[in-house]
């Protein structure tokens, strides 16, 4: 019999249960009452997430970024070890949004090793079963046959014709109505749409890579240079046609290395775009996303100067290393100008970040904390359902770890 514990009440979750539908939402009326601390045990691993700073709207996004590679081609399992879906053991978990990315041809010869990877067929199955769960959907365009980021920015091959940038974003727009089109037919059209993934370096800019993973430039006519005339042309084209097909859903443009390049320094050059609110991604480990004062400062300041909503698109954290402790960007990124870490946070004699799965919980909640407190609209996960991943939140065996339950933080 596997054992579930939660601020100090037991409870005995039989292996024998037929159905995850059995195990309880997170937290009890009990961690809620007084905004305390919520304590979470997964078989032999235990976490205690103290209350968040501030009082959190119910409508806080609680978000996962849970893209899968393939709808179940990997068991996931509820924390008493039965088999369950990952929306539904995300949503028992206090997760209340998934983050859902798209690739156009994942069959491209770019990427042999990823055929049917987030395709369109995926992404409604998947967008399906997160909704069946509860849960509401965000759903990222890469426009790419793979990852799109800010080192590469991949026009599709299927695009690679297109001559002009009038051409280029035909196919924008044709694209994003035909994936937002088969979202609403098959009733999971997205609450969130996603136009491009981090964008902080451009948009259909690149046409290759080369044998070292260098991204070869596209020619000058079709080229999505950042803040180019083309740039925004596509983002245009993408957002009209998101408009169009979903006209409830709210956009989202989102940006990395913010503290390397601040959106404060561009975000007036995107007035004229049709958009509701700019996400950003946030990770400890990268000196280029700043620190976590400075994350809570730029969310203030986009707020305030620009009038945009402000969402964390990504965040992670590992939970392991072979040292035992994290890398010293996060001993910096996480503490405040006077050297001190954000409360909460364990460390080492040193001040050396520890790496833990109840530090993991740590300092997600450390972000949320700050990201509620400046007024943010939530927080998203990367990476949390690659079982037994460093930065995962689920064991290799696809029982959840006790650290998800911070997505209860109240």
């Amino acid at each position: 019999m596997k054992i579930l514990k939660i601020s100090g009440s037991l409870m005995l979750i039989s292996m024998l249960l037929l159905s995850c539908n059995d195990i309880p939402s997170y937290p009890s009326d009990e961690n809620v009452a007084g905004g305390g601390s919520i304590k979470c045990t997964v078989g032999d691993e235990s976490v205690v997430i103290e209350p968040l700073s501030e009082e959190i709207p119910s409508d806080f996004i609680r978000g996962f970024d849970s893209s899968a590679d393939s709808e179940g081609a990997v068991t996931y399992k509820n924390s008493a070890g039965n088999d369950c879906s990952l929306y539904k053991t995300l949503s028992d978990f206090g997760v209340n949004w998934v983050r859902l990315r798209v690739w156009n041809n994942p069959y491209s010869d770019k990427n042999p090793s990823v055929p049917g990877k987030s395709n369109k067929d995926l992404v409604v199955s998947q967008a399906k079963t997160a909704k069946s769960a509860g849960l509401k959907v965000l759903l990222d365009f890469h426009y790419s046959d793979y990852w799109a980021d800010p080192g590469k920015q991949l026009i599709p091959e299927a695009w690679l014709d297109a001559s002009t940038s009038d051409e280029l974003a035909i196919y924008v727009s044709a694209y994003t109505k035909e994936v937002l089109t088969a979202m609403k037919e098959a009733g999971c059209s997205p609450n969130m749409i996603q136009i491009g993934n981090e964008i902080s370096s451009g948009l259909l800019k690149h046409k290759a890579l080369d044998e070292n993973e260098s991204a070869t430039n596209a020619d000058d006519a079709v080229r999505g240079d950042f803040l180019s005339e083309n740039y925004f042309k596509y983002l245009a084209a993408g957002i009209a046609a998101a408009r169009e097909v979903c006209p409830s859903a709210k956009i989202m443009l989102h940006f990395t290395d913010v503290k390397r390049n601040s959106p404060l320094n561009y975000l007036a050059s995107f007035s004229a775009l049709d958009y509701d609110l700019v996400g950003l991604s946030w990770y400890s480990e990268w000196a280029s996303h700043g620190s976590i004062t400075e994350l809570g400062e730029l969310i203030s300041g986009i707020k305030e100067s620009f009038n945009k909503d402000v969402l964390i698109a990504e965040t992670n954290v590992h939970h392991t290393t072979e040292t035992g402790i994290l890398s010293s960007q996060y001993k910096t990124n996480l503490s405040d100008a006077e050297g001190n870490l954000y409360e909460g946070i364990l460390s080492d004699a040193d001040g050396n970040v520890i790496a833990s799965i109840q530090n993991q919980a740590n300092i997600i909640r450390s972000v949320i904390d700050v990201v509620n407190k400046n007024g943010a609209l939530g927080v998203f996960e990367w990476g949390g359902e690659y079982l037994g991943a460093w930065n995962s939140m689920f064991a290799s065996a696809g029982q959840p770890l006790p650290s998800l339950a911070v997505y209860s933080v109240q």
